[in-house]
């Protein structure tokens, strides 16, 4: 029989993180999940770079760290192919670092047009008011 500490750590792989959404730069949302533990970004791009295909960007408050995530996941060779660009947000800076700015941040990556990469916020902020 398991013992009751183990019976806590083989269903704490199913603990749940929250809804997780993919917007697009017109804040409407493309994927929407209920995922468990921290796999919902690698399972969120897995699924919009096999519809967008090539040249596609994507924000995200720690795109900088989880660019290396991407890399070394089953979905590194993939994102490289499709040239995918990971990016931050226009306030990663206050809250992380200045020079991490200058590799990743919205306003120094062509094509990007002048949004500060907080789609999902947008739509959380909405939806909590009613």
């Amino acid at each position: 029989m398991l013992a009751l500490r183990n019976v806590k750590k083989m269903f704490a792989v199913f603990d749940e993180s929250g809804i997780s959404i993919a917007v697009c730069w017109h804040c409407f949302v493309l994927l929407a999940c209920d995922m468990v533990q921290r796999q919902y970004p690698l399972a969120l791009l897995n699924h919009l770079m096999s519809v967008l295909g090539k040249n596609g960007g994507c924000t995200y408050d720690i795109g900088c760290a989880f660019a290396k995530t991407l890399a070394n996941s089953s979905l590194g060779s993939c994102a490289i192919s499709l040239n995918l660009q990971m990016m931050v947000g226009a306030f990663h800076g206050h809250a992380h670092n200045r020079h991490c700015q200058l590799d990743w941040h919205l306003m120094y990556i062509d094509s990007t047009g002048h949004k500060e990469g907080k789609g999902c916020e947008h739509v959380f902020a909405v939806e909590n008011t009613t």
